[in-house]
């Protein structure tokens, strides 16, 4: 009962942080995955918890699930939720493994698609001794479209930037304009090489499908 009610200031101090305020998410949004060496299908659909088939409907590039390409980007489906009414959100179980700490799971294992402030404010163990072999919380924020944008698009990602990535290099591998990209994060610095932006992303079928109505 205590580590439950802890958890829940916790998130509580976390969310009066967040601007945004939703009243319900979306079925799909997308998790632009940057691929580490060594890394292959089996890994990335057991951190997001995602079956493999499911995974490469969003990337028909992948021949061949247990050899990808290091430095390149796997569109990783998931559903983007309303959290607690305060912020668009999921959040996946992690089976913490030896020597992990909030930061490489933040940086490393989930690939900057969260922060190690982010995790270590949805979990209640202390950062300096995370426990071997526990599940924690890893929260990745998630966007579900802006009708004051536009309504052709209604599919997101979330996409971490790189270093040596700007609103341009964006731009052009999402195939939409950049002045787009800045209207749907606007007071991001696109020239820092890091941070997260939702990015207008392509559907199964190749095709940006159009915002719906919730």
């Amino acid at each position: 009962m205590i580590i439950l009610i802890v958890f829940h200031v916790l998130v509580h101090c976390l969310l009066v942080q967040v601007e945004a305020n939703c009243k319900t998410g979306c079925s799909l949004a997308l998790a632009s995955y940057y691929v580490r060496r060594g890394s292959n299908l089996t890994y990335i659909s057991t951190i997001f918890n995602k079956p493999i088939p499911e995974i490469i409907i969003y990337n028909p590039h992948v021949s061949n699930p247990d050899e990808i390409d290091a430095g390149t980007r796997i569109d990783v489906p998931f559903t983007c939720d309303c959290l607690n009414g305060e912020f668009l959100g999921h959040t996946f179980d992690y089976f913490t493994q030896f020597g992990d700490t909030y930061d490489t799971v933040a940086s490393n294992t989930y690939a900057n698609l969260t922060t190690e402030d982010w995790v270590r404010r949805v979990n209640v163990y202390d950062y300096t001794r995370i426990p071997d072999h526990v599940t924690i919380n890893v929260t990745v924020n998630c966007s579900c479209g802006d009708r004051h944008v536009s309504r052709d698009y209604g599919l997101f990602s979330t996409y971490p930037i790189r270093s040596g990535e700007d609103l341009s290099v964006i731009a052009a591998e999402a195939n939409v304009s950049v002045e787009l990209i800045r209207r749907y994060n606007p007071g991001v610095d696109f020239t820092a090489g890091s941070g997260l932006v939702f990015v207008p992303a392509k559907d199964q079928t190749g095709n940006f499908p159009p915002l719906k109505t919730r």
